[in-house]
């Protein structure tokens, strides 16, 4: 099959990461794939071109486009230009499926009279005259289908739900000793029970709730633990928020933050993964977490009742309840066969059901229906 993906841009957010991985199952079931992208939102990033890489590493067919920048009337430019390159691209390939990854290019598609595919990856996406109804939508989980129920009026029969799928290599874990060996390169303490977040720094991701909770827990649970904050910041202006977060939950010595890199290392040493986000689209981190063997506590936001059954291969607490969070953890870090047990359920659900394969398998079925 050859199929076509549109993705605006290469960026650190999860739509890059799923589109990377889809690619890589799709090219793996012997399907030609062609990317039309704008390539990496920033110049002379590494881990943006790395990222850009590896989809021509793994045999992608890259066609890329300009990303608008500058003025209004050079951004309007170049956006008339862009569409008119990503038209020909279309035509040029011929392909039997167009999936527009990025919601926002569906336009183009619809212009053409074309049938395709888009993915709904967050419920917090809004009407624009460059959103077209796909023939049919892939939603991530049960909430994105209800949201383009909603919002879009998509009847059910046109919508698929299906979840992001991880890499199989989350689930080789390092030894004990290459683990302690990463703490100590990196100032984590070997004593403790590391507490771990993923993600952006920004509000919704709810840093500020993990610490409240963390601050309201007894001394004697405190001096057990050990935090890490894997994320930039967004835009460049979040982290003083961070940094003031830290200071006034009294949490300073208690907190290590890392500016956003590969997170396999970070999830090995990982005992307790926590997802407070107040808005998701489906949280892939929590299946990376689980994967890997961490013990996974998250909001009830988007995709956690996909992910997870409450208390046998995760947890589950309301969103913005701290006081739940806390509770929770307690649990976790006091109860330590509860934990493990848990923690092995999660990776074992994880490898069952969140695979790329998975994944693979069932955007091919997708495929297959508007052929």
């Amino acid at each position: 099959m050859k199929i076509l993906i549109l993705l605006s841009r290469i960026d650190q957010t999860g739509v890059t990461t799923n589109t990377l991985d889809l690619v890589s199952g799709l090219i793996k079931e012997s399907n030609d794939v062609y990317l039309v992208t704008g390539g990496p939102i920033e110049c002379n990033n590494p881990r943006l071109d790395a990222i850009y890489d590896n989809f021509k590493k793994i045999g992608t067919k890259v066609n890329q486009f300009s990303i608008p920048k500058g003025n209004s009337v050079q951004r309007l430019n170049t956006s008339f230009l862009s569409i008119l390159k990503i038209m020909y691209y279309i035509l040029k390939i011929k392909p039997d499926v167009i999936h527009a990854q990025s919601p926002y290019m569906s336009f183009i598609p619809w212009l053409m009279h074309k049938k395709f595919v888009s993915t709904l990856h967050v419920n917090d996406f809004v009407k624009s005259f460059k959103y077209k109804n796909a023939t049919h939508l892939i939603a991530i989980s049960r909430e994105t289908r209800d949201y383009a129920m909603d919002l879009f009026k998509y009847k059910n029969e046109d919508i698929t739900i299906v979840n992001h799928g991880v890499s199989e290599a989350f689930a080789i874990n390092m030894s004990l000793e290459e683990k302690n060996a990463f703490k100590l390169a990196n100032n984590i303490p070997l004593d403790k029970v590391i507490i771990g977040f993923v993600g952006s720094i920004e509000k919704r991701k709810g840093h500020d709730l993990l610490l409240q909770a963390v601050e309201s827990l007894d001394a004697s649970i405190k001096d057990k633990i050990h935090i890490i904050f894997l994320g930039s910041s967004k835009h460049n202006n979040t982290r003083p928020w961070l940094d003031n977060l830290i200071q006034i939950t009294n949490t300073k010595d208690s907190v290590t933050c890392f500016d956003y890199q590969d997170p396999k290392k970070f999830y090995d040493i990982f005992d307790i993964f926590v997802l407070p986000s107040r808005l998701e689209g489906f949280g892939l981190v929590v299946i990376e977490a689980m994967m890997n063997g961490c013990c996974v506590l998250r909001s009830n936001t988007e995709g956690a009742y996909d992910q997870i059954n409450h208390g046998e291969d995760g947890f589950i607490f309301d969103n913005n309840n701290y006081q739940q969070l806390a509770e929770l953890l307690k649990t976790s870090i006091e109860n330590i066969p509860l934990r493990l047990t848990i923690a092995e359920k999660g990776k074992e659900k994880a490898l069952n059901k969140f695979t790329i394969k998975a994944m693979t398998q069932g955007t091919l079925h997708v495929y297959n229906k508007i052929i």
